[in-house]
């Protein structure tokens, strides 16, 4: 791990700070003052990425460095969103889910600046990076607000409002998510000549979607009657966008198209 003792890396750790201060007022029960800390945090997250463009002078969505820093400044339009569609709170969980987002943006990846490589120097770069930036966001805060779901027993009203709410945050991010994929299979045809390459990223993506189709068929089958199940595939897919980011995209053993993120 490595401190960034940079500008960035300050923009970085003081929007950290500002969504662990959201969370621990939220615990407190300061509701007031987790409001104004929570859009506190958002304006640096998104001081974090304009500081970021401009540095670079690009759309800062080259790397997985940018990737991050793009998601952490999305979580509070999203969370604010989800509460006006659904009526549940959650910004004390979303600036938690916040602080792990920066986490590797903060001490693992490098803020080195790098050239727009040939390959994202196209209209579909934005649209198709920002699509999977809202939606890994908006599936991540949907597993988050399906917890409860996994425990047995509980209040009955309660459950039925947090089944719904997940199930409305996971259909905006999925609509996102086939937005992302299909924009990136038009322009694999673009670049490289044909939709689909079977280029690791592709396929965990894929992936990723074929989990969160799977729990939409589920509810789709079973309804409300086995909400833990619906609930764990919520996870499952989480799992699977955290390794698509990670692991597969990181790792040395997945070469493909894909290595410059």
């Amino acid at each position: 791990m490595t401190l960034k003792l940079t500008a960035q890396g300050g923009l970085i750790y003081l929007t950290a700070l500002l969504f662990l201060a959201t969370a621990l007022a939220g615990r407190l029960g300061r509701r007031e003052l987790r409001r104004w800390l929570w859009a506190a945090a958002f304006v640096a997250a998104a001081a974090s990425v304009a500081w970021r463009g401009l540095h670079t002078g690009h759309p800062p969505m080259q790397n997985l460095f940018e990737f991050f820093l793009c998601m952490a400044a999305a979580l509070w339009p999203l969370s604010q969103w989800s509460r006006w569609k659904n009526g549940i709170d959650t910004e004390t969980r979303d600036a938690l889910l916040g602080v792990v987002i920066l986490f590797p943006a903060g001490f693992i990846f490098s803020e080195e600046v790098r050239r727009l490589p040939p390959a994202l120097q196209s209209p579909l770069f934005i649209p198709h990076v920002a699509s999977y930036v809202a939606g890994y966001v908006l599936m991540a805060r949907a597993a988050l607000i399906a917890l409860p779901l996994l425990r047995r027993g509980g209040d009955a009203g309660e459950m039925r409002a947090a089944d719904l709410a997940a199930r409305q945050t996971a259909a905006a991010g999925f609509t996102l998510l086939t937005s992302g994929l299909l924009l990136g299979a038009v322009w694999g045809k673009v670049c490289w000549g044909n939709y689909w390459h079977f280029d690791p990223k592709e396929t965990w993506s894929l992936a990723t979607w074929l989990v969160y189709g799977g729990y939409f068929h589920y509810r789709l089958k079973h309804g409300m009657r086995s909400r833990r199940a619906a609930a764990a595939l919520l996870w499952a897919g989480l799992l699977f966008v955290i390794l698509t980011l990670t692991w597969i995209n990181l790792s040395r053993i997945f070469a493909g198209l894909h290595n410059y993120a």
